[in-house]
């Protein structure tokens, strides 16, 4: 396969047109770079240890079910155990479903606050770099929690270092327009446009191609360094005889790796600074108002809110579904932190494989970035019908020896699955608002998550764990048809006239 990233030239800055930069090799690698210290906060803590620890903490401290006078017995199969948090009783398995819903509600307020002020002069990087450094502490601070009575604790910390955590992709995925028109090869094909050399059909395949490129570098990159942690925090637990305490320990040191790998992004990373903000602006309302006025103008962006919408949907559902899988292995077969996180390492390193072997079949067949998605999430919703033919007992998550091989089938959706997604947004971006924009992916993206683990909590409560899979079946197939439903071309379109007809002056911001 092609390198993309070959011939990149090692000047700061050199022009096509007045003032059109041309990103340099190490620009790239700066930007890379966050990927590699932000996704295994996903991979490692969100998607893997947390849920664990913060069932094995509320557990700890936790009273049984029928008999609230006596501690939880988590040696048995299919315990079910309560927490008190302030007058309310929770499942210990719902409490971290919970702290994640709280967390994702109050991204949605963050990320609407700094979306469009980080389209003005260099705030995109600063604001993505502040909320970096404030994630990754509060994430390392879980070494500090050395008592079960401060269940609750873990959980503020896990609310606040998602919100970070969200808030900075949020900013990271609004460079991909960005680096995507000013990479030498997209540089390239725009000159050749001008000179009648190729048509701008040409230009939105290239600049189509190194969007997927660049995402799908940065997905692998991030699930590679997550499966790096994720294997020296096994080597922590399998020292510590597996305890509860030496999870928290990997999870500090992916918040340490997290915030020491930064510092690389804060170097090197291109600012690709936006028009100067009008001195006047009210810094507290101005993401507020420039959205509000955004959505007032929807019927001009059909395309990409339609997307928006199956988005929504889509990201829930895939969410809750890695949730739910913990779960099943913790509590239904009784899986011990070594396999879980054996588990956790087959899903990510599938992922790496899986972002590269889906970009390989949309080359190699020609597919678009649409085309592809939707046959990604295709085979995404098979998962939850394999799960549910459970209920029959012969097959489907029924022997612990199946669970593998859906680990693996699972993690080869799921990189690509969120590398396409972005990219397919990415291209029906207004330019100059990609902040404001992505702040409202994030809120479909990172902040949807909250309604699943909200109702699956509410389904397994006091019922089978698989059960819950009946929500996110729904939740991959429905927006499938809104998918179809999307004109790209004509997105792409709106996108440049909308970019075009309202600046904060035209709008009288």
């Amino acid at each position: 396969m092609k390198d993309e990233f070959d011939g990149i030239v090692d000047v700061e800055q050199s022009t096509t047109d007045v003032d059109q930069p041309v990103l340099t090799k190490r620009q790239i690698q700066g930007w890379l770079a966050y990927a590699a210290a932000a996704e295994p906060y996903s991979v490692v803590c969100i998607s893997s240890l947390l849920p664990i620890v913060l069932e094995a903490l509320a557990s700890g401290y936790g009273r049984q079910t029928d008999n609230r006078d006596l501690p939880c017995d988590t040696d048995i199969a299919n315990y079910k155990c309560v927490v008190k948090v302030g007058s309310l009783w929770l499942d210990t398995a719902s409490f971290s479903l919970y702290c994640v819903s709280v967390s994702v509600f109050l991204q949605a307020i963050v990320f609407i606050s700094m979306g469009a002020l980080g389209d003005h002069g260099t705030r995109r990087k600063t604001f993505l770099l502040a909320f970096a450094f404030i994630g990754s502490i509060f994430t390392i601070l879980f070494a500090a929690i050395r008592s079960a009575s401060l269940f609750w604790l873990a959980g503020v910390f896990v609310i606040i270092s998602n919100i970070a955590f969200g808030a900075s992709y949020v900013l990271y995925y609004a460079f991909i327009p960005a680096l995507a028109r000013d990479h030498p090869d997209v540089v390239s094909s725009k000159r050749n446009v001008a000179m009648g050399i190729e048509t701008w059909t040409d230009y939105q395949f290239v600049k189509d191609k190194v969007s997927n490129s660049l995402s799908s570098h940065s997905m692998a990159v991030g699930y590679g360094a997550g499966v790096a942690l994720l294997i020296i925090a096994a080597g922590i637990a399998e020292a510590m005889d597996q305890t509860t305490y030496s999870l928290q320990l990997g999870i500090a040191l992916t918040g340490l790796w997290w915030f020491l790998v930064s510092f690389f992004t804060l170097k090197f990373m291109p600012s690709q600074p936006g028009e100067p903000l009008h001195e006047r602006v009210n810094l507290f309302l101005y993401s507020w108002i420039r959205v509000g006025k955004t959505l007032r103008e929807a019927k001009s962006l059909k395309e990409t809110f339609k997307y928006l919408i199956a988005w929504f949907i889509l990201s829930d559902g895939s969410s809750t579904i890695i949730s739910l899988a913990i779960f099943m292995g913790k509590k239904t077969f009784l899986l011990d932190n070594t396999h879980l996180m054996i588990g956790a390492i087959l899903v990510p390193f599938a992922a790496l494989i899986g972002t590269y072997m889906w970009l390989f079949i949309q080359r190699k067949l020609g597919l678009t970035t649409k085309q592809t998605l939707f046959s990604i999430s295709v085979a995404f919703a098979v998962v939850p019908v394999y799960a549910l033919i459970g209920f029959s007992g012969v097959f489907g998550l029924v022997y612990k020896a199946e669970i593998w091989p859906t680990m693996i089938y699972f993690g080869l959706m799921l990189g690509a699955f969120q590398s396409f997604s972005r990219v397919m947004y990415a291209s029906l971006t207004p330019k100059g608002k990609e902040s404001e924009f992505f702040s409202l992916y994030g809120i479909t993206d990172k902040s949807s998550s909250w309604l699943g683990p909200l109702i699956t909590g509410a389904i397994i409560e006091n019922n089978d764990t698989r059960w819950g899979f009946i929500f996110p079946l729904c939740m991959m197939i429905i927006p499938l048809f809104l998918i179809l439903w999307v004109n790209v071309e004509k997105g792409v379109k709106d996108a440049e006239r909308f970019s075009e007809e309202h600046s904060d002056a035209k709008d009288g911001l």
